[in-house]
């Protein structure tokens, strides 16, 4: 998925640096700082926190063993870091052992990515542990289902753009577009690549009708585009915090703006927004339901969701996972410090 010859190309910094602080969770990203144990058995042979100014060793006594989900909050909180990972020794040994059986040296990073996670997921909880606990909850696809999934949905030789203007709608404040070639993402910019035909302060003032100038010069300057989101960053936040079917909602109202959007992404989100709709019907249907009737309709429901990717008909059917299901279970690590855990549906 990733070109071992790419091409990085009139990066703007800060875009850059925008995405970063939009895609690492506020934990890791109010404190960068993060710890990592080796132990050996019950014993901590070392423990050292990276990331920031005063790294290097500190006391193994600050983790308490053993590693609870509990203990290791509290030597998060004693320590000052977003995150704690926990390794025994002979675990590092064998994840070594594993990936090296699982890759070659034409393999590209996104496979090498691949390999490390899912051994480290084989040991998750029997020699290795983490807080926040990530590991357990991200997927760990095979490459190939992974390459043939991105090969069925985006086309080679297209690009995929996305854009984030601040809400005031004085600048962007992060964009980024990849040119897939030969079945790999090929070549990333961002707007800079295209800035002398459609200034970012125009963009921004106007961004609801100026968006299909940045398509049009994508196409002419980088590639024909298979995928362009733009959204404001206000918008993000209803997302994390929003009931299941915000996504569909914001997209209706034209706060999110897919153009040119692929068939099979209208039809997923028409599929999502049908869903909302049902649940939410649903929901005041079964409270007037005997428990019977109540546990037959769960059962039907859960078959319907499912009859869709037993026929191979879903977009994600070959990966073996929603990433939508996904997102679900891990925006609550996105949720501002504070914020009410996401409504439900009504």
């Amino acid at each position: 998925m990733l070109a071992t010859t790419l091409a990085l190309t009139a990066i703007e910094p800060r875009h850059w640096r925008a995405w970063i602080d939009l895609l690492v969770p506020p934990p890791l990203r109010d404190r960068p700082r993060y710890a990592l144990a080796i132990v050996d058995g019950e014993r901590v042979l070392r423990l050292v926190v990276g990331g920031g100014d005063a790294t290097g060793a500190t006391d193994p006594a600050a983790l308490r063993w053993p590693p609870t989900p509990a203990n290791l909050r509290a030597a998060i909180r004693q320590l000052g870091v977003g995150a704690i990972v926990v390794l025994d020794v002979a675990v590092v040994r064998d994840v070594a052992a594993e990936v090296e059986r699982h890759l070659g040296v034409d393999d590209d990073l996104a496979a090498a990515g691949l390999a490390v996670l899912r051994a480290l997921k084989a040991k998750s909880g029997k020699g290795v542990w983490s807080e926040p606990a990530l590991l357990d909850l991200l997927p760990a696809p095979h490459y190939e289902p992974l390459q043939r999934t991105f090969d069925l949905l985006i086309p080679d030789d297209s690009a995929l753009a996305a854009y984030v203007v601040a809400d005031d709608r004085r600048s962007i404040l992060a964009s980024i577009i990849a040119v897939k070639r030969g079945g790999h993402i090929a070549e990333v910019t961002t707007h800079a690549a295209i800035a002398d035909l459609v200034p970012e302060a125009a963009l921004a003032r106007d961004w609801p009708t100026a968006h299909k100038r940045v398509t049009k010069a994508i196409g002419e300057r980088v590639a024909r585009p298979a995928l362009a989101v733009f959204l404001e960053r206000a918008t993000i936040d209803k997302l994390i915090v929003g009931p299941p079917d915000t996504l569909g909602r914001e997209v209706t109202a034209k706060r999110i703006i897919l153009e040119p959007a692929p068939a099979w992404l209208l039809g997923l989100l028409g599929s999502a927004a049908v869903a909302a709709v049902a649940q939410r019907g649903a929901s005041a249907l079964v409270a007037m339901l005997p428990q019977a009737a109540r546990e037959r309709a769960v059962g039907l429901a859960d078959r319907a969701r499912t009859a869709v990717k037993d026929a191979g008909a879903h977009p994600f059917a070959l990966l073996g996972f929603d990433p939508i299901a996904l997102w679900m279970a891990v925006r609550d690590y996105y949720r501002p410090r504070g914020a009410p855990p996401p409504r439900p549906a009504r």
